[in-house]
């Protein structure tokens, strides 16, 4: 065991593979090389790290400790940092089995999830086990088994004694704009339920729900912070990554990322795992699909059933709600033009999205007849009344509040990037439907999620009439170098985003 003082540095690192610095004359004297996996531990915490060997970032007896790191566990510059050379992971040899197309047992897929939380495997270890998903994939007993494990390897929220009923809603994800969620916690936690959201940052969409609530409130939450927040005001609206829920699927997901793909396998499991460790009892599961969808249309029985399946093996009831994606929800997407739309729809705005508005009511009272306290009518009718008599607004605040938010803004007060471009239609029709995947493509152009400012708002809905000439979108782009390169994106298919 090598004892080390640790330096705070000045780099976000990644959370995928943490790397820590060392100086050179301390490497060659304990043998480290760059690259070599080590397991540091803190006081009361342990995480494996990737050496990264230096002459110059720090001194020698150093190590070297990106901000990420720094502020995830309790360390200062006046401790010191135990550190040692990781032998190759036991679980590499359960990964071997699996590339094969061999069947894994429960001890050994907990042991992989264990070393991927604990950043025992290189990102192309886990490259490697995540690729298992799409081929040879997990029959049914391991798809449990996985499910567990992930949620088993980190903290499990239990707010039982809150004594009311616990129930969440999540998305498979894929769809540009995010609001539908926000305004559903809101509504249900007002009337309450106990709701205790967690989502994710994006993956395969410009915006990931907390990408988008970051712009409002503070989402990095520890599980006593939760605990606090959720007794206060029986929901939240978190990070799922700023806590160990689940942690091996966050970190697999950054290394899905760059692809911006996710098996069925892969994401069944993910948001099982999230919904087990965050105590829910009743789920409702929104499942879009459709040509530029996650999941086309020939899968979606296929896909439904593997929820509601594994959901049961849980004890978990589920409603999943299957609905056909034409384009996005909202008229915003990213960050800051979706956080827009959820205060428009909470301050009852007459710029509001409707057919959000609309979706966000259906699926919650879908959500309360599942736990069988309201029929869906009378549930529909309660929540119509919450968001027209400001109460869902009110409750929205008191949760952002609660967790740490310093004012209440208004959407005047969002401003979207200052850089702008207008997309015109070239011919004239009814809108059909937008094609999700070059909004994406394009919105991640302008800089989203990154840049909170930077996306597209839609000027027409699905069923509009547009005439020639007519603006279709505004890009928004917090540099006019994105603009440019959205617009070569482009390529000139506007007309692609609507069929007419």
């Amino acid at each position: 065991m090598v004892y080390l003082r640790p330096k705070k540095l000045d780099i976000l690192g990644d959370n995928a593979s943490l790397e820590v610095y060392i100086n050179r004359f301390t490497a060659d004297q304990y043998g480290i090389k760059d690259g070599d996996l080590l397991d540091l531990f803190f006081v009361g915490h342990e995480t494996g790290a990737t050496a990264i060997i230096t002459d110059t970032i720090v001194d020698d007896g150093h190590i070297g400790i990106p901000a990420s790191v720094w502020n995830r566990f309790p360390v200062s510059e006046l401790d010191r940092v135990a550190m040692e050379i990781q032998g190759q992971a036991k679980s590499i040899k359960s990964i071997r089995k699996k590339i094969k197309g061999e069947k894994l047992s429960y001890d050994e897929i907990r042991e992989i999830m264990y070393d991927i939380a604990k950043r025992r495997l290189s990102p192309i270890e886990m490259t490697y086990f995540a690729s298992t998903s799409y081929n040879p994939g997990f029959d049914e007993e391991e798809m449990f088994n996985l499910t567990k494990a992930m949620a088993d390897t980190g903290i499990i929220l239990d707010f039982s004694q809150k004594g009311g009923m616990v129930v969440d809603k999540h998305s498979i994800g894929g769809l540009p704009s995010k609001g539908v969620t926000p305004v559903i916690v809101a509504l249900l936690s007002s009337l309450g339920f106990v709701v205790p959201n967690t989502s994710t940052r994006a993956i395969t969409a410009p915006a990931g729900t907390t990408d988008v609530l970051e712009t409002l409130m503070p989402v990095a939450l520890s599980e006593e912070e939760i605990k606090r927040v959720v007794n206060e005001v029986n929901g939240c609206l978190v990070w799922g990554g700023g806590l160990d829920l689940a942690p091996a699927d966050d970190i697999l997901i950054q290394i899905e990322k760059p692809l911006h793909i996710e098996s069925y396998d892969k994401f069944v499991v993910s948001i099982i795992a999230k919904k087990l460790a965050a105590g829910c009892k009743y789920v409702l599961l929104d499942l879009p699909y459709g040509e530029t969808a996650k999941v086309p249309d020939k899968d979606v029985a296929r896909v439904a059933k593997m929820f509601e399946d594994l959901f049961v093996k849980f004890n978990i009831r589920v409603f999943v709600y299957k609905r056909k994606a034409l384009g996005p929800d909202g008229n915003g997407i990213g960050p800051i033009l979706e956080a827009r739309d959820v205060l428009w729809i909470l301050e009852r705005d007459k710029r509001r999205p409707i057919g959000m508005e609309n979706l966000a009511l259906d699926m919650a009272a879908q959500l309360i007849a599942l736990t069988g306290k309201y029929t869906y009518q009378g549930a529909h009718e309660i929540l119509r009344e919450t968001l027209e008599n400001g109460e869902a607004n009110k409750q929205f605040w008191k949760i952002a509040k609660a967790q740490g938010a310093q004012e209440i803004k208004k959407s005047n007060e969002l401003l979207a990037g200052h850089y702008t471009y207008d997309i015109k239609s070239t011919k004239s029709g009814i809108i059909r439907s937008f094609d999700n995947h070059l909004i994406v493509q394009v919105t991640r152009a302008l800089g989203a999620p990154y840049a909170k400012g930077a996306g597209i708002y839609l000027h027409r809905q699905i069923g509009d009439r547009i005439a020639e000439g007519e603006a279709i979108a505004t890009l928004y782009a917090e540099a006019q170098s994105r603009i440019d390169l959205a617009v070569r994106n482009l390529d000139g298919t506007q007309d692609s985003w609507i069929l007419t």
